[in-house]
């Protein structure tokens, strides 16, 4: 009985000591972003409503693009696309490949068309990957890569928009292309060891 006290005791003292450590890591609110604002407050640091563009595809002028190989901003409105569907992806209607001339569109890119998802088989009851960890691999489909069909999670349409935020980011771009295209498929494994 009294080793079980004791057990208790002990797991009471070390609980409490891991709240204090997670306590002393605490960071309020407003010192973590630029805004100082509450992130949790319902207040927008938006002045106004957005004003999104107006202009139909084909009508648009293209963005340059943020940053080398950032996904490129969508430069006409998107009415009637919403919400995009796997069964019922509006966007592959002007911009797959096949499409994409008649309707004067960007066509998708190549990666749309690959698989950079690892090979898993089951060893032992545990699932391991067949190819070496660390290491870029694709596979080329003869069609588009439906585990991309949510365009709007990487595009974004072009809106006019004021934050009372400075944007300092500079992007550095290696090539005068990198505006304006992506290199994205050829340097796809760029970095990782």
């Amino acid at each position: 009985m009294n080793n079980t006290l004791i057990c208790l005791i002990l797991l009471v003292l070390i609980l409490t000591a891991c709240g204090e450590k997670q306590e002393a890591n605490w960071m309020a609110d407003e010192a973590i972003d630029m805004s100082h604002d509450l992130i949790m407050s319902d207040e927008s640091i938006l002045t106004a409503m957005p004003e999104y563009t107006k202009i139909r595809g084909g009508e648009s002028e293209v963005y340059q693009r943020s940053f080398e190989n950032a996904p490129p901003l969508i430069p006409h409105r998107v009415g009637g696309f919403l919400p995009i569907k796997a069964d019922d992806n509006k966007c592959l209607r002007c911009h797959h490949p096949d499409k994409a001339p008649a309707f004067k569109a960007i066509p998708l890119p190549m990666t749309h068309f690959t698989s950079y998802r690892p090979t898993v088989e089951e060893v032992n009851g545990v699932y391991v990957f067949k190819e070496p960890v660390g290491e870029i691999f694709e596979t080329v489909l003869d069609h588009f890569n439906n585990a991309l069909y949510n365009c709007s999670q990487c595009h974004v349409p072009q809106a006019e928009v004021t934050v009372e935020i400075s944007n300092v980011f500079d992007p550095d771009y290696r090539s005068r292309n990198a505006r304006s295209t992506s290199s994205l498929k050829e340097k796809m494994g760029e970095g990782v060891r």
